[in-house]
């Protein structure tokens, strides 16, 4: 069965990355929520729009706190663009341990819980949040943390929704393998 499975959706990919279907590929990647007051906004490391986007949602007082979440110095260093940026370094709470997606949502849910954050804002790349939220949909189920989903702009991916450039496409296929494999990882 699970063999079946497999091959079928091998072939379910291979025909979607021949297909025309580049922009809707693309397009279900991107989750962006209509943003509401919440305590926290968590940025996610990866892409060097994120810190900023998160700041800019703090200023606009969408969220009293920042955390970085990143592997090490990738927390710390999205911590200083954020202060730069005019988040006051009180503000910002850094998870420093997380390598991957899957680790985002479990070390950032330890932090939320524990500081009775009822709600919060994922800041991430268009491309990313569709696992994202998966992923922390799925660690966060049952506790009653609200959670928002927003794109952080200038990331240069899809901007004008075709996904026509090679780079464009090759994200779209890591993203979609990475999608299965999380899948398969985490759900079974």
């Amino acid at each position: 069965m699970t063999l079946t499975i497999c091959v079928g959706v091998a072939f379910f990919i291979a025909w979607c990355f021949v297909s025309p279907l580049w922009p809707q590929l693309a397009g279900f990647l991107s989750v962006n929520d209509r943003l509401e007051k919440a305590d926290v906004v968590v940025a996610l490391a990866g892409g060097s729009e994120r810190a900023p986007y998160a700041a800019d949602l703090y200023l606009k007082g969408l969220a009293p706190r920042v955390i970085m979440s990143g592997c090490g110095s990738s927390a710390k260093q999205m911590a200083v663009a954020a202060a730069v940026r005019g988040v006051d370094p009180g503000d910002i709470i850094i998870e420093g341990k997380a390598e991957s997606t899957y680790e985002n949502a479990l070390y950032t849910r330890e932090i939320i819980v524990a500081a009775n954050f009822r709600s919060a804002i994922i800041v991430t790349s268009p491309y990313h949040t569709r696992r994202t939220k998966l992923v922390f949909d799925r660690l966060f189920r049952n506790t009653g943390i609200k959670l928002f989903y927003s794109t952080a702009p200038g990331s240069g991916f899809n901007e004008n929704g075709l996904c026509c450039s090679p780079a464009e496409r090759q994200v779209v296929r890591r993203e979609y393998i990475k999608l299965i494999y999380y899948w398969f990882r985490y759900w079974q």
